[in-house]
């Protein structure tokens, strides 16, 4: 499916809004700089995607880089920085893409069904590396995330 720059640019606010949302309420997390597009980020080395279906059929990706895992899984779990292990940012990181996915797809269906399957996660680089993601700087790493749609007629 053809985007157009009016699908883009509602896809980029949804996307924006959403990881805004869900780095602050669930990870007491700011981003250090405004989020910029561009290609996956360098040295991500832990992936997670959520595919959904309904009015808009798909999959959310997010690549995390530097201490952003490890930083966010601790806030996220109540957690010392120290106690957080390579299970614990896996768990994170797919509840992290399953609550983008949600809150990304809220503001561009606000009416329409949805249904997200359990999202994956895993170490390596992230898959899409030649689609444009929206990448927020953190203090210490970086979380990108990219939107792959198309319409269900």
């Amino acid at each position: 499916m053809e985007e157009t720059k009016q699908q883009s640019a509602e896809v980029r606010q949804a996307l924006e809004e959403a990881v805004l949302e869900v780095l602050e309420t669930m990870c007491f997390e700011f981003p250090a700089a405004e989020p910029e597009a561009g290609p996956a980020p360098a040295g991500a080395d832990l992936r997670a995607s959520a595919r959904f279906e309904g009015s808009l059929r798909g999959v959310l990706h997010v690549a995390l880089a530097g201490e952003a895992p490890r930083r966010l899984a601790a806030a996220f779990l109540g957690l010392e920085e120290e106690q957080v292990g390579g299970q614990e940012v896996l768990l994170m990181a797919s509840e992290l893409a399953n609550m983008l996915c949600g809150a990304t797809l809220s503001r561009l269906e606000p009416h329409g069904r949805l249904r997200i399957a359990p999202p994956e996660a895993s170490r390596g680089m992230p898959p899409c590396e030649g689609r444009r993601w929206l990448r927020f700087p953190l203090a210490a790493g970086e979380v990108a995330v990219t939107l792959i749609s198309e319409e269900v007629q």
